[in-house]
This record gives C-alpha cells, sequence and structure tokens, in this order.
C-alpha cells in the first residue's frame, strides 16, 4: 500500500512536468459537502424499541489538498485528505463506547492520470476518476451531483477499507484502470461520442477482488444527450444506468434517468429510515428506479429552482440468502431479488435457520428543492430540502433542511462554505433527530504555463 501511494504521487509529479494548466486548491473544515464524510459538529438522537435513547456527537476538522493538471495530452488529479474527527455516544444518559468505531485520524489519499497522445484514444489509472468521466445528463440540478451510475468509469468496489494502527488509519478504495474514446463529427464538432471501460481490483487476503465498468456517452451539442452505464457487469448484482436530457437552453436542465439494482445511499433510503432489519439488508436499495432532474436560473435575478426525484418502481430489491453447514459455518451466499415485506430465509443444511420478518414493505423515494439566490457577485445562498421515505409504509421519513451560504472574500483570498443542517426522522427519533454545522474555506491556485 505504502509503495502505491509513493509511486502514484512521483508519477503524479512527472505528470505536472507537461501540463499546460496547473490548479492548486486546498479546502479545510469539516463540512460533508466538500471535506470529508462529517460536518464541524453533528448531534444525532435515535430510540429504540424500548423507547430509550441514543445520543452521538462528533467533532471533526479536516483537510483536503488537491492538484489538478491539464494539457493536451495528460490530465489528472491528485487529492489527499487528512480528517480528524472525536465522538462521544450515550445510551439512556449513560456514556457507551463503541466498539466498531473508525480510527480518530483517517489519511484518504486518491487520484487518477488519463494520458491520451490522440484525441480519440486513450489511457487512464488510479483509484478514483471522480466526475472525470460524467455523463452530462445524469446529474441531478438540486443534489448538485452526479451518481456513480451516471459515470462512465468509477471504483466499483466502494467499500470502506482501512488500514489501520490504533486511532490513525489510512482508506483506500482500490485501484482501477480502463480504456477511454472521444470523438466528435459534424460542424464545428457538434456531434459527440465517449466511451470507456475498466476494471476496479482489491487485494482481499487470498484473492483480488474485481469489478468491470463500461460506458458510453453521445449527443449533439446544444440539443440532446445520451448515455449508458454497466457497472460490475460480471456480477450476480451488475448494475445499469441510463440518461437523456435535454440541452438546449443553457438556463434550463430538463433530465431522467434509469436505474437497474440501484444501491446508491447517497439518494434512496438509507438504513436510518428503518431499524428494524439486519444490517446487511438495511440500504433501501431497489432493483428498478426512475429518477427525473429539473430546474432553472433566472441568471438576470440571480435566482434560481431546481428538484430532483428518484424513486423506485416495484417492492422488489436487491438481498442475500446465506447458507450455512451443520456447524454453523457459511459456505455460500446467494444475490437474489427478495420482496420488501417478505420473510428471508437462511438456509442450513437445506432447512430453514432462522427467519427475519421485514415489516417495511414500501416502496423508495427521494425527493429534493434547492433554492439559490446570488445576493451579491460575492455572496450565495442556497436553501435545500430532502425527504427520504418508503411510500406506503408508517413512520420511514428522513427529512433535512438545510440552509448554507457561499462567501467569495476579495481580491481572490478564498471562499467561506457555512450552513446549519436539520434532520427530522421519524423512523428513529420522534422530533428533531439530527443537527449539524458544516464549515470549510477554500483557497484556489491556478497557474498556466
Amino acid at each position: 500500500m505504502k509503495r502505491f501511494l509513493i509511486f502514484s504521487f512521483l508519477g503524479f509529479l512527472t505528470g505536472t512536468a507537461f501540463a499546460d494548466k496547473l490548479t492548486i486548491k486546498n479546502t479545510v473544515g469539516a463540512n460533508s459537502d466538500d471535506v470529508g464524510e462529517y460536518d464541524l459538529f453533528t448531534n444525532q438522537k435515535e430510540t429504540d424499541i424500548s423507547g430509550k435513547t441514543t445520543e452521538t456527537s462528533t467533532f471533526a476538522f479536516g483537510d483536503r489538498f488537491q492538484i489538478d493538471l491539464e494539457s493536451d495530452t495528460l490530465n489528472g488529479r491528485f487529492r489527499l485528505e487528512t480528517l480528524f474527527h472525536n465522538t462521544s455516544t450515550t445510551y439512556d444518559g449513560e456514556k457507551v463506547d463503541s466498539e466498531d468505531a473508525v480510527p480518530n485520524l483517517i489519511f484518504v489519499p486518491s487520484g487518477f492520470l488519463h494520458f491520451s497522445p490522440v484525441q480519440q484514444f486513450g489511457l487512464i489509472v488510479g483509484n478514483n476518476f471522480y466526475k472525470y468521466f460524467a455523463i452530462k445528463s445524469a446529474y441531478l440540478s438540486a443534489s448538485d451531483d452526479t451518481t456513480k451510475y451516471g459515470r462512465l468509469l468509477t471504483d466499483s468496489l466502494g467499500e470502506d477499507r482501512y488500514f489501520s494502527s490504533g486511532n490513525i488509519g489510512i482508506y483506500s478504495n482500490g485501484f482501477a484502470g480502463g480504456l477511454t474514446s472521444n470523438w466528435n463529427f459534424g460542424s464545428d464538432d457538434q456531434i459527440y461520442i465517449k466511451m470507456a471501460g475498466g476494471a476496479t481490483m482489491y487485494p482481499d487476503e487470498d484473492e483480488f477482488e474485481k469489478a468491470v465498468d463500461f460506458g458510453l456517452n453521445a449527443g449533439l451539442t446544444n440539443l440532446f444527450d445520451l448515455g449508458f452505464t454497466a457497472h460490475d457487469i460480471t456480477e450476480d448484482d451488475r448494475k445499469f444506468g441510463a440518461f437523456a436530457g435535454y440541452t438546449g437552453n443553457e438556463n434550463l436542465i430538463l433530465n431522467a434517468g434509469f436505474y437497474y439494482n440501484f444501491t446508491d445511499s447517497d439518494y434512496l433510503p438509507e438504513e436510518c429510515v428503518t431499524r428494524s432489519d439486519e444490517y446487511e439488508f438495511k440500504k433501501q436499495s431497489t432493483k428498478y428506479a426512475l429518477g427525473f432532474s429539473g430546474g432553472y436560473n433566472f441568471s438576470e435575478k440571480g435566482f434560481g429552482i431546481y428538484g430532483d426525484v428518484i424513486s423506485g418502481l416495484t417492492n422488489e430489491y436487491i438481498g442475500k440468502i446465506k447458507y450455512y453447514d451443520s456447524d454453523g459455518n457459511l459456505i455460500d451466499t446467494k444475490i437474489t431479488t427478495i420482496i420488501r415485506g417478505a420473510t428471508i430465509v437462511k438456509y442450513k443444511n437445506g432447512k430453514a435457520k432462522r427467519t427475519d420478518g421485514f415489516t417495511h414493505e414500501g416502496i423508495p423515494l427521494f425527493a429534493s428543492l434547492r433554492l439559490n439566490y446570488r445576493f451579491s457577485d460575492s455572496i450565495e445562498g442556497d436553501f435545500n430540502f430532502k425527504v427520504r421515505t418508503l411510500m406506503n409504509a408508517d413512520d420511514t421519513t428522513w427529512i433535512t433542511l438545510y440552509p448554507k451560504i457561499k462567501i467569495d472574500l476579495p481580491q481572490k483570498k478564498g471562499t467561506i462554505n457555512a450552513g446549519l443542517r436539520f434532520d427530522m426522522n421519524a423512523a428513529r427519533y420522534d422530533g428533531l433527530s439530527g443537527f449539524s454545522i458544516p464549515l470549510s474555506y477554500t483557497y484556489k491556485f491556478k497557474k498556466k504555463f
């Protein structure tokens, strides 16, 4: 692991010698939007079936250092996130220690290099491709993000892997490589076709875990955009995404997407909407999902309104059935379609070992609204409203209210992002279940050669 980090960084530094444009960006603070996975301060409450309350408070502070290089033949990014967090938990008023706590100090190195000697063909390597090959019509305007299903290449494994020693840990999500192709046709090159395919690998004990991705993006500039992705295509729980969008008006966003085996907890309800299922089934994934995103920027008035909706189409989702031998040892795990609300059977020598009844039968739904207003050339505000729920299921709604502000400091001295995040979770707590304070400062330096 250490050798990989050293050689990757040296390779990136070598690449900077061929850069036409170099951007250095540093963000300090704690803001789960752009620094790590925590806000500066977070407080969450949840109740169990007996009515007792668990309260968790987290203080976090981090730094994200990033270098981007751009040239005709070589593009890349190196990012190092450093995050410190301290968490305290009480249960029914008494302090408890978590046996599964992650290290207090975490280092997250990531990046990629894309070498394209000619426009039509390229080679990309790294452990995170971010949104470098993202389909335009997969953009969610209210979330201001693109799902991984909308990226031609991604770190498919996407698992939290920590190499830790005591309270210090290094996080990695594998290593990926792939081939890319980019074509333009017609007058002014208004017709475009982009393709990419690759694989993610990760050493796991005596073998390599692997995932294979493929994606295609095509469109007509200033008219429409189309895209298709296939992730983990060699596995039983392979994931597909298909997207279409209208691009004829720069102020208007109209996008639609279809998802197969949707398991992205950033959008469909997370485990926070239910507390009765076992951990491996908590993520409210769905077999089929449909999404829409739209918005309009009234640029002359400095005002914009945006909305996203992603919904499951049935109460089916992807789950696991485990098989055990007579000694209780796990011998096989099968990924299969499971009906939400049905009974999950775990087999032991062909007979049921245990059953788990699912109380929540609803169809997962995510909806988001974002209002944006520019007060001046240097001050911009957002108001975000998000709902995660299971339709037709009682007490499964998670609501987030998030007003925030972005301030550009004079003389290009950086940008401050701050806000207040409020969570109301009917499944886990009656009333305000969460409160956090995101705060970060970003400074950017650009150099052209």
